[in-house]
């Protein structure tokens, strides 16, 4: 494909490539917290410096927690039509766990990216320009994209997680996009299709 967005500078990440494609419901900016910077994942010797990061903010998933407890604990007053349920003490343990399990699921998000690579959770690396692979599947509710690398690194990550910062996201779909049609990387129709690698955005603008 002509006109691909060029790859960026290693060390200084300019030019930063356009606007990737966002799921439908993630309109949102992404953001990094600065303060985060110190738990995403480093890159190895020998790579392209840090440009973007992800770190779960711990509060944010602690409240959503909290409303799932509540939630529990409002269809147990709805079907017993009161509290006759409180002295049940496997009920409490359905019930009260939801904040920490929160915190726990979130553990594995945090991310960063330099101008050609992905770091994802403690020990995943991949080299988003030398992929062999890009698919896209459904897990459950949501979208799920399957990266695998010439060096045998690989990943599959729910979409919506990649684009909690925007910016990332965007260096990663620069890579896939060099990856499919420089590197000839496999894909799928749902990966061509969802991800618009055969009309990207940028050749809309």
């Amino acid at each position: 494909m002509a006109n691909l967005p060029p790859k960026p500078d290693l060390q200084s990440g300019e030019p930063r490539p356009p606007g990737a494609p966002l799921d439908p419901n993630n309109s949102k900016p992404g953001r990094r917290r600065e303060s985060a910077i110190s738990k995403a994942p480093q890159p190895p010797a020998g790579e392209g410096r840090l440009l973007e990061w992800f770190y779960p903010d711990r509060s944010t998933r602690f409240i959503a927690g909290l409303f799932g407890s509540l939630v529990v604990l409002a269809v147990y007053v709805i079907r017993d039509w009161g509290f006759s349920w409180i002295g049940n003490i496997w009920l409490w343990l359905i019930a009260l766990p939801w904040p920490f399990v929160f915190l726990l699921a979130g553990r594995n998000e945090r991310m960063s990216a330099g101008a050609d690579w992905l770091a994802y959770g403690k020990d995943v690396f991949v080299k988003t320009y030398e992929l062999t692979s890009v698919k896209v599947f459904i897990d459950g509710p949501a979208p799920a994209i399957e990266m695998l690398d010439r060096h045998g690194a690989g990943l599959r990550v729910k979409t919506f997680v990649l684009q909690q910062n925007h910016e990332l996201w965007d260096l990663v779909y620069n890579g896939i996009l060099h990856s499919v049609h420089v590197g000839g990387a496999e894909t799928n129709k749902r990966a061509r299709d969802y991800l618009l690698l055969e009309f990207p955005p940028h050749l809309r603008a």
